[in-house]
């Protein structure tokens, strides 16, 4: 009774590791499991975003600063700034196998990576190469006042009128350019102690003067977004929606017609396999590879071609079984491609 019990722990113990090399049971037998890989598109969008806001005096613009070319409404606007694609491999569901062990065959060595997907037999996972995506960074505007409070003094603040407060802005405009105007040419009595000081007033009156001056003209502001999608090329499309930009909403959904719509065309290429003679011994399948489809991906707006690249696509492409004869020997090693399942050596 103590021997079964011992007998059991060490079952137990065996189970997990088991479970990370694809052991799985079946009707109470263990079954090997593997999966081909299959590759979804991650299409990375990039939209850039612009509002526009208007200035409290944008109506006094051309009296006090003798410009019409002024913001007088508010408008928000969205537009395509770039696309990026990155594939992604994962187990096929449809292209999921089952190995039945054997003894002292060297198909019991089967190399799997988490995902489930075929690496190998008799060999290590491979290193998996990451690749690092460009990391954009964004500008934040600042709000110009949160407190609504303009840096005036009594006279205008009392006055009640929004005239008055304009004409109030616009001197204190032409002050911090007679101010600067006097820090650069040295007309001042007291100069700044060094270069750092200078620089630091300089760059207060031109952000003060910016402030001051978008209360006329208005204020826009520019926001990156970053969303990706995923789309799986299952089959040869022409001119599919991908997704649809909206200038108001950004990325809506490919029915949103309210949207501009980004085409997709998937074209693989045909694959020649030669097909065994009649008389031609079949042997029997050990285990299945693929023979990826050479695919051309195209992504435009109808008119412009925005994305274009040829991508190995193991799911539009062919099963290659290999037969049992490959592993006679106990010392054979099989290297798979777990991106695209394609055989990559036989040792």
């Amino acid at each position: 009774m103590k021997k079964v019990f011992i007998l059991a722990m060490v079952l137990a113990a065996m189970l997990p590791l088991n479970a990370q090399n694809g052991i799985t049971l079946t009707k109470g037998k263990p079954v090997l499991v593997y999966a081909l890989p299959k590759t979804e598109l991650c299409i990375e969008i990039v939209t850039e975003t612009t509002k526009q806001k208007p200035g409290i005096f944008y109506q006094y613009s051309e009296r006090y600063l003798a410009t019409n070319q002024v913001i007088t409404e508010e408008k928000t606007m969205v537009r395509l700034k770039s696309i990026r694609v990155f594939p992604r491999a994962v187990a096929d569901p449809n292209r999921t196998y089952t190995l039945t062990p054997r003894k002292l065959s060297v198909l019991n060595n089967i190399c799997i990576n988490p995902q489930g997907v075929l690496c190998g037999i008799n060999t290590g996972l491979p290193v998996e190469q990451h690749i690092e995506k460009e990391i954009i960074k964004e500008k934040n505007s600042r709000t110009i006042y949160d407190n609504g409070l303009l840096p005036l003094g009594e006279e205008f603040m009392m006055a009640g009128s929004s005239a008055k407060l304009a004409e109030g802005a616009a001197k204190q405009i032409y002050r911090i350019r007679e101010s600067r105007m006097s820090l650069l040419t040295a007309d001042v009595e007291h100069l700044p102690a060094d270069g750092a000081s200078m620089k630091a007033m300089l760059n207060g009156m031109d952000e003060q003067e910016q402030q001051l001056t978008e209360l006329f003209i208005g204020k826009t502001t520019t926001d990156i977004q970053h969303k990706t999608i995923v789309y799986v090329p299952d089959s040869a499309v022409n001119q599919q929606v991908a997704f649809r930009i909206s200038a108001f909403n950004g990325i809506v959904d490919t029915d949103d017609l309210s949207g501009k719509p980004y085409y997709i065309s998937i074209e693989p290429a045909k694959i020649k396999t030669q097909i065994p003679g009649e008389k031609e011994k079949i042997e029997k399948a050990a285990i299945n590879t693929i023979l990826p489809a050479r695919t051309k991906i195209v992504i435009t707006d109808g008119i412009n071609e925005i994305y274009n690249q040829t991508l190995e696509i193991p799911q539009l492409g062919e099963i290659i079984p290999l037969g049992e004869g490959l592993f006679v020997s106990p010392k054979v090693k099989v290297k798979i491609d777990s991106h695209t399942g394609r055989l990559i050596s036989i040792e």
